[in-house]
C-alpha cells in the first residue's frame, strides 16, 4: 500500500478576517485613551463602530498599552518619562 504525502497546510476559507488597522483608526483609539484612561474596549468599539477584537488588537499590539489599576498606560515608557519618575524616587537605592 502506497502512502501519498499529506498536505497539512491550511486552505483559504471564509471566517475570521485579519484585523485591518489603518493609521486613522489607530490615532482615534489613541486619542480616546488619552482623553479617558479608564475607557473600556467595549466603549471604544461602540464609539468607533469597530469590533472589540479589533480594538483589543490595536491597543495591545499596535499601541502597546496595558491596563494597570483600571487605567491604560504605555507598555514602554519614553526616556523623558523614565527620567521624571527617577527624580520622584525618595532614595537612590531603588534606582539601581
Amino acid at each position: 500500500m502506497r502512502r501519498d504525502a499529506l498536505n497539512i497546510k491550511d486552505l483559504p476559507r471564509p471566517g475570521q478576517a485579519h484585523v485591518v488597522t489603518n493609521s486613522a483608526i489607530m490615532s482615534d483609539v489613541d486619542e480616546l485613551i488619552l482623553q479617558n484612561r479608564r475607557i473600556t474596549t467595549r466603549e471604544i468599539a461602540v464609539e468607533l463602530s469597530i469590533s472589540k477584537g479589533s480594538v483589543h488588537h490595536i491597543i495591545h499590539k499596535k499601541l502597546s498599552y496595558v491596563k494597570v489599576r483600571a487605567q491604560w498606560v504605555p507598555k514602554h515608557l519614553p526616556e523623558n518619562k523614565k527620567t521624571a519618575r527617577m527624580g520622584v524616587c525618595p532614595t537612590q537605592q531603588f534606582l539601581h
